[in-house]
């Protein structure tokens, strides 16, 4: 068994191989890697989503490949997917089986860890943590032609660090044309969440329930003091583009406070202007938002306009907290009203609520850049023998606004529904976290603004190496040449299938 990589398939031949040279990556890199959030991975701390797809949703052969019924059952037997009597779900953790649980039609918990949907039984398979995840997964996937039908995986999660490595891969099924969910079932989705599934011929592989915007989160007691107002659209418009993003800093710094907390807050933002993908064709490329970031953190470096943390150290949690002098991070949704009002309160143990520390002391908007951060995506084995279920699942969990609504009103999440979340957005909901303010708005105003490419093997990876390759020019031990040099020799020494000459 290989892995299909377009355009490296003869320097990548198996997803063994991948997995191997992640860990000499780890082991040989030598760069100073950001902190990871408290609860995250060094790469999730790392992970942004692209940008500028190249290929629009829709766009590739075989869309609407289904039966009469339009189920897609017909295409799934005529290309030899039978049924089976067991349905394996490989994830990390219970997320995916307590949505069933509480969400799915028809779904019954048999009380052993087990579930049943109508005569097939339903095994979820997870790994210790989501660390030793993808080893778990890939030895189910790499030994699939030797297992039994009922052993073999049928569904998968993936996160977004490693949604392009499954995606570019033989391991999983195209959504459109062997499953047969259609352009219909698929349009109410947001487009970035699928440009972000999609193979580089445009092929779908993966769809999931949840968006995942980022935005600016701040502080509005300090907007209210440096800016005069808390108002999320004045703020936005201090915040517009990075020439008046600096130019607040400045004003910021004249009142006693720090724009951003560390080198790399505005890493994931910047990352998502980006048009073009780190390989084309075995060549490495930079695209120019990465340079435009690098100059754009030294400035804010050299002028005292951030504290000088790292993404998930002591000193980035505590200006999240009472103590902070920061105005504002570049957050992902997910994390707002957890992670963010945790480190918001004075006591822990005292119920999150205004009073309690700066809990009910932020608000959002967009920022400078529309972007998305983290997500969950749901994949179909190419062993599977369950794929008229997998479809159905997927048409259930991402594409039934009901379903996705009554998830994100019950989980508090944002998910991936247009029809769905514009009516949140205008209806009375608020959050205590944010002052009240109705979060889907800016939410849903920022998803249908994000643009993100297709799946790209190199591209986590290789953003992650530079950014941590321009530390030393942060810090002025190294000037941009010297450390963009850094990021050359590391290329070479852990991706040398990569040309460093210009592509034609």
């Amino acid at each position: 068994m290989t892995v299909s990589l377009t355009g490296c398939s003869d320097r990548i031949q198996s997803l063994q191989s991948i997995l191997h040279r992640q860990d000499a990556e780890e082991s040989a890199a030598g760069s100073t890697a950001a902190a990871a959030e408290p609860g995250q991975t060094q790469d999730a701390a790392a992970s942004a989503t692209g940008a500028a797809a190249e290929v629009e949703p829709g766009a590739q052969a075989g869309a609407g490949n289904t039966s009469d019924d339009g189920t897609g059952a017909g295409a799934l037997e005529e290309a030899g997917y039978g049924e089976g009597t067991v349905l394996n779900i490989c994830c990390w953790d219970d997320t995916l089986e307590d949505l069933f649980l509480k969400y799915y039609p028809s779904y019954v918990d048999n009380g052993d860890g087990t579930g049943q949907l109508g005569k097939v039984k339903v095994q979820w398979l997870m790994s210790e943590d989501q660390d030793d995840y993808m080893k778990f997964l890939s030895d189910y996937l790499l030994k699939a032609d030797y297992l039994g039908a009922d052993e073999r995986i049928d569904l998968f999660l993936a996160s977004e660090d490693d949604l392009a490595t499954y995606v570019s891969s033989t391991y999983s099924l195209d959504v459109r044309g062997t499953l047969g969910l259609t352009d219909a079932e698929l349009e109410d989705q947001y487009p970035f969440t699928q440009q972000m599934a999609m193979d580089e011929d445009g092929i779908l592989k993966a769809v999931s329930y949840k968006a995942t915007p980022g935005v600016f989160v701040y502080r509005r007691s300090i907007a209210q003091s440096v800016l005069g107002t808390d108002d999320p659209e004045a703020v936005q418009k201090a915040v517009a583009d990075w020439d008046s993003f600096v130019a607040t800093a400045g004003e910021m710094k004249k009142k006693g406070y720090f724009m951003l907390s560390g080198y790399y807050d505005a890493y994931a933002p910047y990352r998502a202007g980006a048009t073009k993908h780190w390989e084309r064709g075995g060549v490495l490329q930079i695209d120019d938002v990465y340079p435009a970031w690098a100059s754009f953190t030294k400035l804010m470096t050299d002028s005292g306009y951030h504290r000088k943390t790292f993404v998930g150290d002591d000193n980035w949690v505590s200006d999240q907290g009472p103590s902070g002098k920061v105005f504002g991070f570049f957050r992902s949704a997910d994390d707002i009203d957890t992670r963010m009002a945790a480190y918001s309160l004075k006591n822990a143990s005292m119920p999150p609520q205004e009073g309690n520390g700066i809990y009910g002391d932020f608000a959002i908007c967009m920022g400078p850049q529309a972007f998305g951060r983290g997500g969950l995506w749901i994949l179909a084995a190419s062993g599977t023998d369950n794929a008229t279920l997998d479809a159905e699942i997927m048409r259930k969990l991402t594409c039934d606004s009901g379903v996705l609504q009554e998830i994100a009103q019950g989980e508090n999440i944002f998910t991936n529904t247009m029809s769905g979340m514009e009516a949140l957005a205008a209806g009375e909901r608020t959050d205590a976290f944010l002052g009240g303010q109705n979060a889907f708005k800016t939410y849903d105003y920022v998803c249908g603004r994000i643009s993100a490419q297709s799946a790209n093997a190199f591209d986590v990876r290789l953003s992650s190496a530079y950014r941590d390759s321009m530390l030393p020019y942060f810090q002025g031990d190294e000037d941009m040449e010297e450390a963009t040099d850094d990021f050359y020799d590391y290329v070479d020494r852990i991706f040398p299938e990569l040309s460093l000459g210009e592509e034609d």
